[in-house]
């Protein structure tokens, strides 16, 4: 029977990969934004994003703020269209460029770290840890396991969240909304100021992140001989919550054994009331990537 691997950001930075939050905030720190003078990270932390919570720290964004700041009122006066909808036009290409200084900060810092594995790997070479019948899930932008492992052609592999080396889109963003701002607006409202204001919520919108439920319940299918799961470097945090149970779902399978990496890493995991909690037995990754299968 098989193992379904899980692979989480904790098994790139088992192997000393750039890929913790400050890594993706100092590529943020080059990146600049449209029509201002500082840079991507101190224009968003000044709209209020504290970056402790990573990825749901952008749910937090004050979007009231940055419509005030950015808000360009129509000129009524002028004969040309252009200068009424001027405010538009402009919030547009700022929000843009907020878009644009995340999703490059993010694809330079899984550059920097692809580049550092493929390095290791000339240097260390490849290891054995998955066998034929496993299946490999891993929520990493990077080709950690591609590098430092050698895996069996019949040993399927998901990114779920993306696979820079294979150019597919990274998917990075919040889970819920956390923010009041709305785009409601009455014919009594200004058209060219709510049009902006729609603008700032289209952008805030974009970057919650959508589960890929149906792609995974598909790439389960594949798994029918899985009968263990191992987490390597994985938070189980709320915000995989549904594919973990998904996973205990469709495979059933009759243990997970989950890598921490000190004992209050444990414990959090435990708080989050997994239904297949009591299946559950937590190892140090070290062990688990030495361990053969059995």
């Amino acid at each position: 029977m098989g193992i379904l691997y899980i692979i989480g950001n904790g098994f790139d930075l088992h192997f000393g990969l750039k890929t913790k939050t400050e890594h993706f905030l100092e590529c943020l720190k080059n990146q600049p934004l449209y029509n201002e003078v500082s840079n991507a990270l101190d224009v968003l932390s000044y709209y209020g994003i504290n970056w402790n919570e990573y990825e749901q720290a952008l749910s937090y964004i004050d979007l009231d703020e940055l419509e005030f700041q950015n808000e360009i009122q129509p000129d009524y006066l002028s004969d040309r269209e252009s200068d009424r909808d001027n405010g538009i036009c402009n919030m547009q290409m700022y929000v843009d460029s907020i878009s644009e200084a995340l999703y490059t900060a993010l694809e330079q810092m899984t550059a920097n770290a692809d580049a550092e594995v493929r390095k290791l790997s000339a240097k260390i070479g490849k290891t054995t840890l998955f066998q034929s019948g496993d299946a490999i899930l891993t929520f990493n932008y990077t080709s950690t396991v591609e590098h430092l492992f050698t895996v069996p052609k019949n040993v399927p592999i998901f990114h779920i969240h993306g696979f820079y080396s294979a150019n597919s889109k990274l998917i990075f963003g919040y889970k819920s909304n956390a923010n009041g701002y709305t785009a409601n607006w009455s014919e009594a409202d200004d058209y060219y100021i709510a049009r902006q204001r729609e603008t700032v919520y289209e952008f805030y919108e974009k970057w919650r992140k959508h589960l890929k439920i149906e792609e995974l319940r598909s790439f389960l299918q594949n798994c029918k001989s899985v009968d263990r799961v191992v987490v390597l470097g994985h938070s189980m945090g709320a915000v995989d919550a549904k594919y973990m149970e998904l996973i205990e779902e469709c495979l059933h399978p009759m243990s997970w054994e989950i890598s921490y990496h000190e004992t209050e890493d444990k414990r959090k995991k435990r708080m989050q009331e997994y239904s297949f909690d009591d299946k559950i037995e937590f190892v140090t990754i070290e062990k688990l990537i030495s361990r053969p299968s059995v």
